[in-house]
């Protein structure tokens, strides 16, 4: 209502509108208090200073313009305060009325309880009296009882000797199975404090993070997983008894150690009454299935590089050469007059649209620019061909030069970003794509954003977007990806890679220097 009677204001120019200010704010002080009703008094003030700011040739003077506001706004802080201060003495009052209506009524009702209470405590004596009767009596049958449950006592005793014996034995057995485990497994109480760590987990721990305590462990940990990629870490949520399978993390190395991979699977703590008291994780160890699956992708894209070179340097170049052998055939057909001089000429344009086409294939397959001039490069010239191939309006920017020597990692990242660009072609229904490219010391950051339809709730609804692929790729440099909805509609990729081979260059050439 404020902002209303300041538009109003504003629409009426100068005509007084001080008693309409004063309604929010008088309600508000009244209903909620003192502090709500001066912040709508600083609104009301502000929406009349901007309201008179805004009126063609009533301001003479801002200091006078700013003057008039804070008189306004003391007007109104006054205001709120006097009717805060009226609403607070009214539910005084009224609280104190029922105090005393309250009061008068428990006077009567402990009079009414101090009559009752006398016939009771005559009543008591005579029950007392009774009841020492029957206590002689069950004493009695008490003795006869204490020995019938002292006998039954040795018995449970006895049975309970041989349970113990029992679960030590079943426990015995349990720690063997756990120390005999190829897998690691770890188990956590309900406040997700570690209680159980058998060997093969503390071996995998060790292997990646030397002596690091179990208590800060998982902070090392990065989660890979794709249906883990936003949100809390996966182990976190296991300890905790949530339910995970299959999560793929990645225990960062420390003084000097390599890292290692691990495939997780947790299920939550049950105890007698079925409730979740805290998690079990399983760990297989899967850094030799990740370095394999790593120099099979390196191997692919070396062959996919090699394909697009070999496109580039013999099927362009021969290309090329039939095209200039058509184009001299066709000068000698024109400099004769023959009608096959046309024939000829589209022939020759067939060919140099082939030309163009192998070249564009070439190029996608092998990103030549990402070798010779770094990642930024290769983006820009992606971004490029993009917009020139599809008419979609496709940007990149860099604001200060990112070195990845890693040639993995950039071309990893390159592809991701050359897979999210495509699904905003393809799915996306966009007008534009940005491509970013920017990093904070040794973090580089990915981003890809689009104008289009924006990303699915559930990533099942679009299984065909290359979300697998793009996850996969991430998986490989230890990155992190999330894909979600723009802020202002659209869907933003972002790719997160810690760029540890730029800190030890670095380092290295400090050193040197």
């Amino acid at each position: 209502m404020a902002a209303y009677v300041g538009a109003l204001n504003y629409v009426t120019g100068t005509i007084v509108l001080l008693a309409f200010y004063l309604i929010p704010i008088c309600f508000v002080a009244w209903f909620a208090g003192r502090i709500p009703g001066l912040v709508i008094a600083a609104a009301s003030a502000a929406a009349w200073y901007v309201a008179r700011a805004l009126v063609a040739d009533t301001v003479d003077s801002p200091w006078r313009l700013v003057w008039s506001g804070v008189m306004r706004f003391m007007v109104f802080a006054i205001s709120a305060i006097l009717m805060a201060e009226v609403a607070e003495r009214k539910r005084v009052e009224e609280a104190l009325l029922r105090a005393h209506e309250g009061l008068e009524t428990r006077v009567q009702a402990r009079t009414l309880e101090l009559g009752q209470a006398n016939s009771a405590l005559q009543h008591e004596v005579a029950v007392r009296r009774q009841a020492e009767a029957n206590l002689k009596q069950l004493n009695d049958n008490l003795e006869q009882r204490v020995a019938e449950r002292s006998a039954a006592a040795e018995e449970r005793a006895a049975q309970l000797a041989r349970s113990e014996r029992a679960l030590r034995q079943q426990r015995g057995i349990l720690q063997s199975i756990l120390n005999s485990m190829g897998d690691g497994v770890m188990v956590a109480d309900a406040r997700g404090e570690i209680i159980l760590f058998n060997p093969a987990a503390e071996r995998l721990v060790r292997s990646g993070l030397g002596d690091i305590p179990p208590s800060q462990w998982l902070e090392q940990i990065e989660a890979h997983a794709p249906s883990y990629s936003r949100g809390e870490h996966p182990l976190l949520r296991a300890i905790r008894g949530a339910e995970i399978n299959g999560a793929e993390i990645y225990l960062r190395g420390t003084a000097g150690l390599e890292g290692v991979w691990l495939m997780a699977t947790g299920r939550p703590l049950i105890d007698e009454q079925g409730k979740a008291q805290g998690g079990v994780v399983v760990f297989s160890d899967i850094t030799s299935r990740k370095l394999m699956e790593k120099q099979i992708t390196d191997i692919s894209d070396r062959e996919q590089r090699r394909i697009g070179q070999d496109l580039h340097d013999s099927l362009c170049q021969h290309l090329v050469s039939v095209a200039f052998a058509g184009e001299l055939m066709r000068e000698n057909l024109a400099r004769q007059e023959a009608p096959e001089a046309a024939q000829a000429e589209a022939i020759v344009e067939m060919v140099n649209e082939g030309i163009s086409e192998a070249r564009n294939l070439a190029r996608g397959l092998y990103p030549v620019r990402l070798e010779v001039d770094g990642l930024a490069s290769a983006l820009e010239e992606l971004a490029a061909g993009v917009q020139a191939r599809t008419g979609i309006a496709c940007g990149f920017s860099c604001d200060e030069p990112v070195c990845i020597h890693d040639e993995v990692a950039g071309a990893n990242l390159y592809r991701i970003a050359q897979e999210a660009i495509n699904n905003s072609v393809k799915h996306g229904g966009c007008t534009a794509i940005a491509v970013g490219l920017g990093a904070v010391e040794d973090e580089v950051t990915l981003t890809v954003k689009d104008n289009g339809v924006g990303f699915p709730d559930s990533l099942e609804s679009r299984g065909g977007m290359g979300l697998s692929i793009m996850n996969y790729r991430a998986s490989l440099i230890r990155a992190s990806l999330d894909i979600r909805r723009g802020a202002g509609g659209g869907t933003v990729v972002i790719c997160s890679f810690h760029n540890e081979e730029v800190t030890e260059h670095e380092h290295a050439q400090s050193n040197k220097t």
